[in-house]
C-alpha cells in the first residue's frame, strides 16, 4: 500500500516560474537553466521507478513511501522511496544519469564519460546512502525499532556500467526492481501489519516539507532583473492586458478572467509568501491599485493592514496552478 506518494518538487516549479522572466543573456540564466533540467531528469527518472514498482504486489503487508524527508540528531536526510516489510525496510536510492558510468571502489568513485569521452567524477550515491541509514537507523532506534535495513542504488534508465571492486548487486535498473523484491527473502517477521501501518504514519508523521522560496534569495536575485506583465495561459507570453472584467493576450488573443492567479504563484516562487499592493501592480504591469485590490481578493491570499499598509499572505496552494503547466 502506498503511503506516501510522489509530487513534483517545488524547486522544479519555481525554476520554471524564474527562468520565463529571467532575461537569457542574465550571468545567472545558465545555472538556473541546468538545475530545473536537471531537475527534471532526476524527477523523471523518479517517476519511471515508481511506474516499475507498480508491478510488484507482494503476498505479506507492506507499506511505501515516495521522497521522505526527515530531520534527526540535528541532521537532514532524504530517501527517495521506502518499502516496508515484515522483515526488512528497503531503501531506494533513485539516480538518472546519462552516458557510461564507472563505479570504483576504495576510494569508491561514480565516473560520467560522456558521449565525447569526457569524464566526470560524481558524488557517489553509495556513500550518500550509507550517510542515510546511518540516520535512519538511529531514528528507528529512537522509537525502539530494531530492523534490518537493505538499499539499492537504482538507475532509472539503462546506462552501461563498469563496476570494479564493489558490490554490484546494490546497483540496479528500474525495470529489475519487481524481480529483485519479488526475490527477496523474508526472513523472521519483525513487524505485524499493524506495526507496519504505524510505523508508515509515524514517518508520515516526521516528514518535513522542503520548501525552497524565495529563489531570489537562493540565486542572489533582485525582483528588477525579472521580467513583469500577466503570462498567457495559453501561449505563455508575459502579454496579457486587462481588458473590462478579463485578461486578453496581445499575442494570440486567448482570454482568461483569472490568468492573475497564476501570476501570484509566481511571486510566491520567486519573492515568497507575502506581497503589498504595489508590489503586485509591478509585477504584474497593472496600472490601477482598485483593480489590483480587488484581484488580491481571492481564495488564495489573506489580507492584514488597512489601506496602504495592507499586506497580501499567498496561500501555498497557489502552486498547484503551477503544477500544471509542468
Amino acid at each position: 500500500m502506498i503511503y506516501k506518494t510522489r509530487t513534483i518538487p517545488k524547486l522544479i516549479i519555481g525554476q520554471q516560474a524564474l527562468l520565463k522572466r529571467l532575461p537569457v543573456d542574465h550571468e545567472k540564466y545558465e545555472k538556473i537553466r541546468n538545475d530545473f533540467y536537471n531537475g527534471k531528469a532526476g524527477f523523471g527518472g523518479e517517476r519511471e521507478f515508481d511506474y516499475q514498482l507498480r508491478d510488484f504486489i507482494p503476498p505479506y503487508p507492506h507499506a511505501v513511501l515516495h521522497d521522505v524527508f526527515l530531520k534527526h540528531e540535528n541532521a537532514y536526510f532524504q530517501i527517495d522511496s521506502i518499502l516496508i516489510t515484515p522483515s526488512a525496510i528497503v531503501l531506494f536510492e533513485i539516480k538518472n544519469m546519462a552516458g557510461k558510468l564507472h563505479i570504483k571502489q576504495n576510494p569508491t568513485q561514480f565516473i560520467r564519460e560522456s558521449v565525447g569521452g569526457e569524464r566526470t567524477v560524481l558524488r557517489s550515491p553509495i556513500e550518500e546512502m550509507e550517510r542515510k541509514k546511518h540516520y535512519l537507523t538511529s531514528w528507528l532506534q529512537a522509537r525502539n525499532l530494531e530492523i534490518p535495513l537493505i538499499d539499492y542504488i537504482v538507475f532509472a534508465y539503462q546506462n552501461e556500467l563498469t563496476i570494479e571492486n564493489t558490490a554490484s548487486n546494490r546497483l540496479v535498473f528500474s525495470y529489475e526492481i519487481p524481480n529483485r523484491l519479488r526475490n527477496m527473502e523474508m526472513k523472521e517477521e519483525l513487524l505485524t501489519a499493524d506495526q507496519i501501518k504505524r510505523l508508515a504514519n509515524e514517518l508520515m508523521k516526521a516528514h518535513r516539507y522542503y520548501d525552497p522560496f524565495p529563489l531570489i534569495e537562493k540565486y542572489g536575485l533582485s525582483i528588477k532583473d525579472l521580467a513583469t506583465g500577466v503570462a498567457c495561459t495559453n501561449c505563455q507570453q508575459l502579454t496579457m492586458l486587462w481588458r473590462t472584467r478579463s485578461w486578453q493576450c496581445r499575442a494570440c488573443g486567448h482570454r482568461d478572467r483569472y490568468a492573475h492567479h497564476a501570476t501570484l504563484a509566481e511571486w510566491y516562487c520567486i519573492s515568497g509568501g507575502q506581497l503589498t499592493n504595489k508590489q503586485f501592480r509591478h509585477f504584474a504591469n497593472i496600472s490601477s491599485r482598485h483593480i489590483a485590490k480587488r484581484m488580491l481578493a481571492n481564495s488564495y491570499t489573506e489580507m492584514s493592514g488597512i489601506k496602504r499598509h495592507a499586506i497580501y499572505q499567498l496561500s501555498p496552494q497557489l502552486l498547484k496552478i503551477r503544477e500544471l503547466s509542468l
